[in-house]
């Protein structure tokens, strides 16, 4: 798919992955909608840099209010007037033993990595279907294909989002293509910067957009997992 001057919609991109993900769509000459959700002057930060290559925009998102989510897509509509690509990035890790969390914890796990990517999508896919070619690309993790400890809850959702991915794929029409992202440990806030360069899981983000890798809708692309 040829970027520029299509609409990108990245969910969690005011810091990490999200962040440098927008960042390299906008060297593409893509309009990008950079959202966040309590961090505000990050996310400026992203939208000031974002903005030296293409037309881009910022709002608030909390991926688990879908009247938050419905609010977003059509402020989207409203400036861009249409949507291209989603790119469903927001996500959160609490990084400790099962036993150890809380089960506000657990269940946040779930809302945010898989709920919240399950209902963006469903309110999205209307507008993207009216496109004559669009792209789904979902963030999972390694850890959504193994299992390691401390990544229980966080595990079972990622896992989810690669099976929502692959089922999604059998029913969307030709016109939409669905990817699953699986990046191994990545350098951002969330992993107290323990792992690979966000550029580095970025720019396969990009790759997967381009559709350079050869790669069926449904399908995985993997990036190897930190040695470091």
């Amino acid at each position: 798919m040829n970027l520029q001057n299509k609409t990108i919609l990245i969910t969690g991109s005011s810091s990490g992955i999200g962040a440098a993900t927008a960042l390299e769509f906008a060297k593409q000459k893509a309009k990008v909608i950079i959202t966040y959700n309590k961090n505000k002057s990050s996310a400026l930060s992203i939208l000031k840099e974002c903005q030296k290559h293409s037309e881009c925009a910022l709002m608030k998102l909390e991926i688990t209010n879908e009247k938050l989510i419905k609010d977003c897509l059509k402020q989207t509509i409203k400036k861009f007037f249409h949507l291209d690509i989603l790119i469903n990035n927001a996500g959160i890790l609490h990084d400790k033993n099962f036993e150890e969390q809380t089960p506000s914890e657990l269940k946040e796990q779930i809302a945010v990595n898989l709920t919240g990517t399950i209902l963006f999508t469903w309110h999205a896919l209307p507008i993207l279907k009216k496109q004559k070619e669009a792209m789904i690309i979902n963030i999972s993790s390694l850890a959504g294909k193994r299992g390691h400890d401390g990544f229980t809850a966080y595990s079972a959702s990622k896992f989810g989002v690669r099976g929502f991915t692959q089922a999604l794929a059998c029913e969307l029409p030709n016109n939409v293509r669905v990817y699953c992202v699986n990046p191994g440990l990545t350098s951002t806030p969330m992993t107290n910067f323990r792992g690979i360069s966000t550029k580095i899981v970025a720019e396969k983000i990009l790759e997967t957009a381009l559709e350079v890798l050869n790669k069926k809708s449904g399908e995985d692309i993997d990036l190897e997992e930190y040695s470091g």
